[in-house]
Formats: C-alpha cells, structure tokens, sequence
C-alpha cells in the first residue's frame, strides 16, 4: 500500500516518547527533508557523506553570528547562544545511540568512535542535526529543567529551526549523500 505524506511524517517524525509536554514544531518544508532523508537511508541504502561539508559545529556557529547580527536585546541573544550550544552537547551524546538509522551505525562506528577524540558535532551535519530536533520535545520533558525554562528552550529552537528553513536550500541537499558501497552494506549487514 502507498503511504501518505501523514504517514511518513507519523513514522519519520516520532521520537516514541508519548507523554511529551514539549513539542518542538517542525517547519513544514524541513518535515519534507527528514522524510526524503529517512528514504535516501533507510530505502535507497545512501549514507549522509562525512565529514559533512558544512557540519553542526558549522551550523551553530553560523547561526550565533546571525544572532549577533539581529536586532535583539543582548540577555535573549545570550540565552539563545547558550541554548544554541547546548544543542551540540546533546547532539554529541544522543547522534550514537538515539539518532542513527540502522546502516549508519557502522559509518558512526569507524568514524567517530574508532578516530578518539573526535567529536560528532565535528563531523556529522545538517540531516542529523534535524533529527535532534524532532527529539528534543522528548528531553525536555524528561529533563529535570523547571518548566518556565523548557518553554524559554522551546522558544529558542523554534527560532533555530525558522533559521534553518529559511536558509535550508544551504544546509539540506541530496548530494551531501553517498550510495553505501556492496562491501559496507555487507559489513553491517543491510541488504
């Protein structure tokens, strides 16, 4: 049967958390990507080519310097920055174990935690970052952070994600994926 863009989105998009008080909403344009990156992946056997080009340390940092350039006041754009950042903490715990798809895993294998000290943020990009995003309603409300806080959170990654898909025709494009070789697919067992 032909699964709608509802579907795909109910199965891309879930981060299996059931009791989320946060939701972090995705742009509609951006909800496009992550499906046709789950179907580059996980369907067509494509890995997201790494070292990315322009990686999420990249990205936040760009991103800091188009808050630099904002007319905002200086508290909201140093919480922003702070929030920014933390973004990469979690990114750099959470890209190993929660958001690789099945193929990926070996790649992460040999080249985050077989390189040392290597961090991901250094070298995984844009279609992992988005995949933080859609879990992050999840962190947060598991988190320990007072509730007026996650919502200050929330706040400030719905403007990153607005960044994002303002500027996605930069951070979110096919090329940046490879066809998985026979031999890699052998080693990690993917057909």
């Amino acid at each position: 049967r032909e699964e709608s863009v509802e579907d795909l989105c109910g199965t891309v998009l879930s981060d299996d958390v059931a009791d989320n008080k946060y939701v972090i909403d995705i742009p509609e344009e951006l909800k496009y990507v992550l499906i046709n990156d789950w179907d580059l992946v996980v369907h067509q056997k494509q890995l997201f080519k790494v070292p990315a080009k322009v990686t999420v340390s990249n990205i936040i940092e760009q991103y800091i310097m188009h808050l630099a350039s904002q007319d905002i006041c200086p508290a909201r754009r140093s919480v922003a920055t702070e929030v920014i950042k933390g973004l990469g903490e979690y990114f750099n715990v959470s890209v190993g174990p929660q958001l690789l798809y099945g193929i990926e895993k070996l790649q992460y294998k040999e080249d985050c935690e077989s390189a040392g000290a290597v961090q991901p943020v250094d070298i995984y990009g844009s279609a992992h970052l988005l995949r933080l995003m859609v879990k992050i309603g999840g962190y947060l409300s598991c988190s320990n952070y007072q509730e007026p806080n996650c919502k200050v959170i929330e706040e400030h990654i719905d403007d990153f994600l607005t960044y994002l898909d303002m500027n996605r025709s930069m951070f979110f494009t096919s090329k940046n994926y490879t066809p998985a070789s026979p031999e890699y697919l052998a080693k990690c067992g993917s057909k």
